[in-house]
């Protein structure tokens, strides 16, 4: 991880995700899909990550543990609520290779890699946490 030192101007909108385990997520989203982490804060009362700061590609995701308890945070995730209101679109070169990468990272396959007169190559994975994930070549 980079030092605290000089940090990258934060995007204008970056999503931010609540899930179920953010250690698992960490884990997960650099082995499918190379994420860099670039920081981490653990909450130091109960352990759980408060906040985490990824980069796929040029783009920053921000994710924490669920925080049901606090009317401040509220954070749920998609397996707490059964299902999330939003999906991630990610393009990439090799369809195929992330594909089997983020479901042999723990992800679930929803829609196996078929050509799409539109979009190129396309997929569809569930990551462990609740996320939908369309990884297309276009």
């Amino acid at each position: 991880m980079p030092s605290a030192g000089k940090r990258k101007p934060r995007p204008a909108v970056a999503p931010y995700l609540s899930v179920h385990d953010a250690r698992k997520a960490l884990d997960y989203y650099q082995a499918a899909f190379g994420a860099v982490e670039m920081m981490r804060w653990v909450d130091p009362d109960n352990g759980r990550i408060g906040h985490a700061e990824i980069r796929i590609g040029e783009r920053s995701i921000y994710l924490a543990d669920e925080y049901p308890e606090t009317t401040e945070l509220g954070l749920r995730s998609p397996l707490t609520l059964g299902g999330s209101s939003f999906q991630f679109w990610l393009t990439v070169d090799d369809v195929d290779g992330v594909t089997e990468r983020a479901v042999a990272a723990g992800g679930k396959l929803l829609r196996a890699v078929e050509q799409s007169a539109q979009d190129g190559r396309r997929s569809r994975v569930e990551d462990p946490c609740g996320h939908i994930w369309t990884i297309s070549s276009h």
